[in-house]
């Protein structure tokens, strides 16, 4: 059998866990309750005012991570961060400048609320995960599909010279780029059933430049960057004809979204790692894969205008 990951087990009601409706029904309690008492504070003193406004942010974030949430977008991942800073920040300010205690107990409530704050993203953002996945995974499955479907009608009519022609000495041919497309199609799917994902090779500033910079631009469908692929996912010589590299191709990449489907039907909240743009979500991932495939899909169009068929 090939899923060695059990489903996990937990009561679901109308379509979600039922710990995300508890966690949908503190979160909106405490959003309506946060604005109602903004509504009442008077506004004499700048750290009334102060404290107000972060009343509004705590209550107008919690409610917009709830509708989030509840709809599946990813304006929620940005509210759920805005919910923490605005929370631990009127905490700060109403024991500093109200309260007027001293900065020891000032720290001791900012720090619990900081912990509360930590466990609040970490399961909003599973959740929100979750919710993305389940309303955007036909949409981006059927993306892939259609560059998938691109990339076989290129080479299954390559000849045997374009096959392994290399536009350079570092390039890939369309054997060796097929190749790769199969060996990460098998990663991903072997990481989906519980197999060992792939090394982050960016250190931790790198990293958050590449994902706050590169990876919206790449799953919209901007060029790749030059970056030497892990040696895992480096190609062998590849299949020996291009009919050989479309079977490998569709057979590889049809089980990965196989796995990825089981994977986002039962743990839909789960990510997979990238080894330059870290943990991607689901959807992401799948985006990702279909970016990666038109990336390469351009490669073979240059070869094709470089070596035309006879």
């Amino acid at each position: 059998m090939r899923w060695t990951i059990p489903p996990p087990s937990e009561w679901v009601i109308l379509g979600r866990p039922a710990g995300e409706w508890v966690y949908l029904a503190l979160m909106t309690a405490q959003g309506v309750n946060s604005i109602v008492q903004s509504l009442g504070n008077s506004t004499g003193t700048l750290a009334e005012r102060g404290v107000m406004i972060g009343q509004m942010l705590i209550g107008g974030s919690a409610i917009g991570v709830v509708v989030c949430t509840i709809l599946g977008y990813r304006l929620g991942m940005r509210l759920l961060w805005l919910f923490a800073v605005s929370a631990c920040g009127t905490v700060a300010l109403v024991m500093w400048a109200l309260v007027n205690a001293p900065v020891v107990d000032v720290l001791t409530p900012t720090l619990g609320a900081a912990v509360v704050c930590a466990v609040v993203v970490w399961y909003g953002r599973r959740r929100l995960r979750a919710a993305i996945t389940r309303r955007r995974w036909a949409e981006v499955v059927a993306d892939h599909a259609a560059a998938a479907d691109e990339f076989v009608g290129t080479i299954e009519h390559l000849t045997a010279e374009q096959w392994t022609r290399r536009l350079s000495a570092e390039a890939w041919s369309p054997a060796e780029i097929t190749d790769h497309l199969a060996r990460t199609y098998a990663q991903y799917a072997g990481e989906s059933r519980g197999k060992n994902s792939l090394r982050v090779r960016l250190r931790w500033p790198q990293l958050l430049l590449a994902r706050a910079f590169v990876k919206p631009r790449l799953l919209r469908g901007a060029p790749f960057p030059k970056a030497r692929a892990p040696r895992t996912l480096r190609p062998s010589a590849g299949p020996t004809t291009p009919a050989d590299g479309v079977a490998l191709f569709r057979a590889t990449g049809a089980a990965c979204v196989r796995d990825l489907t089981i994977l986002a039907e039962r743990r839909p909240y789960r990510q997979l790692v990238h080894p330059y743009l870290g943990p991607l979500p689901l959807y992401d991932m799948v985006t990702f894969a279909a970016q990666h495939v038109r990336h390469h899909h351009r490669q073979l169009l240059g070869i094709v205008a470089a070596v035309p068929q006879e």
